[in-house]
């Protein structure tokens, strides 16, 4: 009955994914399951572990600025400072993440976040930190129901000296670089059970709860408005594929929308990572927009056996890579995106207190009982 629930909640989720909800603007992940603590505050201390994630996103690599191309009605060309433009404009993604567990008597409560994430387009950039906390609620039969809430400061900048003005003096262009900073809001709820396949999850969040009007210069004659994101993730495991012990099958889908007067169509994520041995993985994603397929991504993962990689290991470290295809007109001008993630978890026990020994003069030798 579990797998028949689960399997009808993707299903309707992936039927309905493009009518439910355009544009985005938190920063975009292929290796998303690797990173839910990004976009999903619940998360935190799921894995029972301490873990630090660590990844960089380079998309549409080669995607110049052709403003240098831009000429007036009358057909002279633009005067600008073609030393100040950069060779590449397209978004550019950095984070960091740690988690840790609250555990007690080998149950999970919960667990605490921490993030930074640097994102860049064009001439614009934003910084985002971040601290959250999850609460868990453990059942008998093992599976645990998480909801958290997370608190980010976001700083965006432009850089107005990148910015080329049709008409000199335009009080719309930034003379220099600006940057204004906001505090938001993002909440997360996140279900884990093992009697689901060897083991499923599915989440709910949202991020930019309190939307934020950030003033770029003092004038206020250029301002950014955030807009709520909303993402579904599930997904499950699959041991002894296709009859082989040896194999892990992972599928996993991510549904990602914002709303402005309304939701605004999503982006549909759709994962397959098969692993082999705890050592080697590989897979593809296939990211979904409206009707079309917008991007194809090859992925690759390593779990170096240094550290004694393992299922149920203490000590666990994963380096992944993708690379995204463009299925649309922009694979006519730039090479692909590239993606290196990487996550290491382990435990942390505090040493048992040691156990005072006590002798007394009537007895001159300890009971063996005692040892």
């Amino acid at each position: 009955m579990n797998k028949q629930i689960l399997g009808r909640i993707l299903a309707i989720a992936a039927l309905l994914a493009p009518w439910m909800v355009q544009a985005q603007q938190d920063p975009m992940f292929t290796h998303f399951t690797y990173n839910k603590l990004f976009y999903n505050p619940a998360y935190a201390g799921a894995s029972g572990q301490y873990c630090l994630n660590a990844i960089t996103h380079q998309q549409w690599l080669g995607f110049d600025d052709q403003t240098s191309f831009l000429r007036t009605q009358n057909g002279d060309p633009i005067n600008m400072d073609l030393d100040k433009m950069r060779t590449n404009i397209a978004p550019q993604t950095m984070g960091l993440g740690f988690s840790a567990p609250a555990i007690y008597k080998d149950k999970n409560y919960g667990g605490a976040s921490f993030s930074y994430v640097s994102d860049k387009i064009g001439y614009e950039s934003s910084l985002y930190m971040k601290g959250g906390i999850a609460l868990a609620y453990p059942m008998l039969d093992g599976s645990n129901i998480r909801l958290g809430v997370d608190f980010a400061n976001v700083t965006k900048s432009l850089d107005g000296t990148g910015l080329r003005a049709h008409d000199p003096n335009d009080p719309m262009i930034p003379s220099g670089e600006v940057n204004d900073s906001k505090t938001t809001l993002g909440l997360g709820a996140y279900y884990t059970t093992p009697n689901i396949m060897d083991g499923a999850y599915i989440g709910l969040s949202a991020t930019n709860m309190t939307p934020q009007t950030f003033v770029y210069g003092a004038s206020g004659t250029v301002t950014a408005m955030t807009k709520r994101h909303y993402y579904l993730v599930a997904g499950y495991k699959q041991e002894s594929f296709l009859g082989n012990p040896a194999l892990v099958l992972e599928p996993a889908m991510l549904i990602k929308s914002a709303a402005n007067s309304g939701f605004i169509k999503p982006q549909l994520d759709l994962q397959g990572m098969v692993t082999w041995n705890d050592l080697f993985a590989g897979g593809a994603n296939f990211r979904v927009y409206g009707t079309g397929v917008e991007s194809f991504s090859l992925m690759f993962g390593y779990y170096p056996p240094l550290l004694g990689n393992a299922a149920g290991a203490t000590q666990r470290l994963r380096v992944g890579y993708s690379y995204d295809i463009p299925m649309n007109n922009l694979i006519r001008s730039q090479s692909g995106t590239h993606e290196i993630q990487i996550n290491y978890c382990f435990t942390f026990t505090l040493p048992e207190r040691p156990v005072k020994v006590y002798r007394h003069p009537r007895w001159m030798e300890r009971s063996p009982e005692f040892d």
